[in-house]
């Protein structure tokens, strides 16, 4: 486990990698790409196959020290095999279940969307090209499958959501709101009393869904790489691993805990992503429902959902799961979830899991102006082909004035929702962020695909 504070902070570290194309030779990006399977040599098809064992037992040995965020050859097995790696909780689907059915659409071959490192692409193209290194792709609309592609895995293989699986945290949340169960204006250390007497107290429960909480958490390619950093204490605490830094193993309250204010920001004004929001947020939600997260979560969503496998989520030492970002399913149960959040959510559950108060509530619990200009502005503002959406709400990233949702994931992960259009897309990937790759505009072609379905 000691190696495995590395592998999430390489996880985190995207904004950072993204901005170097190239390295020196001295440089420590250059050192974790030198590592044997750090870098993209094998086609993603070859993760459709088992591995030999050679192969995997290497992957074993190499399982540290950014290695998976390199998005190397690795790390197509890591991605679908994380629960190997790691403690992991399950939340088991409905008895019955039940197959999406398939409509495909052969016209929507004629969206194109220009990409930047490869020109104008039609879907097909797109969904195949070496660059982007997607291994599945699914769009669903009205309940029924209207193109798939599985150019890096087969229909029943697992894949990590990465932070994708954040919406499920936002998800459980906004139930419990409408249900009364907590109010989002009141203090989270209200319902998290293990932060009561820190800077925490002055945090509403809608500043930590909404990543508005003004600490000095915020995950960028400056903090996650500094060894003093809280930022990093958290990560090292979750993994109970002695930071990089060298400093002594701490549990993850106690680091919570050491979180302090920034000078002269207000909680709600500024959007700033960190995953111990999230971290927090599933505690909360523990202590509300006196019940393990695996457990809520088979309760209130995934055992009223006809999927095929279980949602299975990592956790840390103390016992506590990763809905942050370490989940993992299958492509197809991974479209069945966002479809619960549509008109043809009966196509997927046993009952209407995701009432319109809810998502209300999901849609329009954000603010605009914490949202303007930040980090996630501007890479949807790229990644959407340039679209802008309106706020970020619920541990969503994206949400645009009509109501669709989006969520990324580290390595190019995605979950995009139109309810108003019907509309589900879900995109999972080993996309390494070092030239030539790291570009997706998977979220423009979901969003060309739901118009154009929707104008037909």
């Amino acid at each position: 486990m000691r190696y495995v504070l590395r592998i999430l902070l390489a996880i985190l570290i995207m904004s950072a990698l993204i901005q170097q194309p190239s390295y020196a030779k001295s440089s420590d990006l250059y050192k974790y790409l030198s590592v044997p399977g750090a870098r993209a040599t094998l086609p993603v098809e070859a993760a459709k196959e088992p591995f030999s064992k050679k192969f995997v037992d290497h992957a074993r040995e190499r399982f540290n020290n950014f290695h998976l965020q390199m998005g190397g050859d690795h790390a197509l097995y890591y991605l679908m095999n994380l629960p190997e790696f790691m403690p992991t909780a399950m939340s088991m689907p409905a008895v019955k279940f039940k197959r999406l059915k398939r409509d495909i659409q052969e016209d929507l071959d004629k969206i194109e969307v220009k990409t930047d490192s490869e020109g104008v692409l039609t879907l097909s193209d797109y969904s195949v090209h070496p660059t982007f290194r997607h291994q599945g792709i699914m769009m669903v609309h009205q309940g029924k499958v209207v193109f798939e592609a599985f150019p890096g895995m087969t229909k029943t293989d697992m894949h990590v959501w990465m932070s994708s699986a954040k919406t499920t945290v936002g998800l459980v949340s906004a139930m419990l709101a409408e249900e009364g169960k907590i109010d989002v204006s009141q203090p989270i250390t209200q319902y998290v009393p293990e932060l009561a007497g820190t800077a925490w107290d002055s945090l509403s429960v809608l500043n930590v869904l909404n990543h508005t909480t003004a600490l000095d958490s915020e995950e960028t390619g400056e903090s996650v790489l500094d060894p003093n950093s809280v930022i990093v204490s958290y990560f090292s605490a979750i993994f109970g691993t002695p930071n990089s830094g060298g400093c002594q193993t701490e549990d993850t309250v106690s680091v919570l805990r050491a979180f302090w204010p920034l000078y002269e920001e207000e909680p709600g004004a500024v959007f700033r992503y960190s995953s111990p929001n999230t971290d927090v947020l599933t505690m909360m939600i523990e202590h509300i429902e006196e019940k393990p997260w695996a457990a809520v979560f088979e309760e209130r969503v995934w055992g009223k959902l006809n999927a095929r496998m279980p949602a299975m989520f990592n956790m840390r030492p103390e016992g506590v799961a990763l809905p942050l970002g370490l989940m993992s399913t299958t492509l197809e149960d991974m479209a069945r979830y966002g479809v619960l959040f549509t008109p043809s959510w009966q196509a997927v559950a046993q009952e209407d899991v995701v009432s319109d108060a809810v998502l209300t509530r999901i849609q329009t619990g954000g603010d605009p102006e914490a949202f303007k200009d930040s980090a996630k502005d501007e890479s949807g503002f790229k990644s959407f082909g340039g679209e802008r959406a309106e706020s970020n709400s619920y541990q969503w990233d994206w949400i645009f004035e009509d109501g669709a949702m989006a969520k990324s994931g580290n390595l190019n992960q995605l979950i995009y929702v139109d309810p108003e259009r019907d509309f589900v897309g879900v995109v999972v990937s080993t996309t390494p962020y070092v030239a030539p790759y790291g570009e997706t505009k998977a979220p423009a072609f979901m969003r060309a695909a739901a118009k154009f379905l929707h104008g037909k």
